[in-house]
């Protein structure tokens, strides 16, 4: 009879650690979701957070970032500038953008750039600041990204030291 009670008090720590922690987990959602909130509109996506100025550079035949470009124009404003293969090739390299992270097209935005499909939301936090003087770019190479959005589910923040840090979303 003792083991009975002993295995049913067990079982509810349990189910009240379990709920503990659901609970702990939907208010630290909330909490993110509100600071997103803060820090952005949404409404359809991004829309008019900043009038940042930013070139938008690509080379004929990219046909994928018609998608994503949509999205970023109501984040930017965007000058689109068509160039050839060996004139892409040489912005990439004057950015500094590591081969291993190049893309279909590359964003100036003062200095800095934005590398192929970065997240929408994480291109707002670039775009104002959110990641610091020593970033010199945002990434994501072509083949991470997902065709249904083209945007990545994730991306690297590239440091003016050479450092590269992969970042989850």
């Amino acid at each position: 009879m003792a083991q009975r009670r002993y295995r049913v008090k067990k079982a509810g720590y349990r189910k009240y650690v379990f709920l503990v922690a659901a609970v702990v987990i939907a208010i630290l959602s909330v909490v993110v979701a509100i600071s997103a909130l803060k820090l952005i509109s949404i409404k359809g996506g991004v829309t008019n957070y900043t009038a940042t100025k930013a070139l938008f550079y690509y080379s004929p035949p990219c046909g994928c970032c018609d998608i994503y470009l949509q999205k970023l124009k109501s984040l930017l404003d965007i000058e689109i500038k068509a160039v050839s293969p060996d004139e892409f090739l040489t912005l990439k390299r004057d950015m500094g953008i590591p081969e291993s992270l190049q893309s279909c097209h590359t964003i100036v935005i003062n200095g800095k750039y934005i590398e192929g499909h970065v997240p929408i939301l994480a291109v707002a936090v670039f775009v104002n600041g959110g990641f610091g003087e020593d970033v010199k770019g945002l990434a994501l190479p072509h083949r991470e990204s997902d065709p249904n959005t083209w945007e990545g589910p994730g991306y690297y923040v590239v440091y003016k030291n050479g450092t590269i840090w992969r970042v989850y979303s």
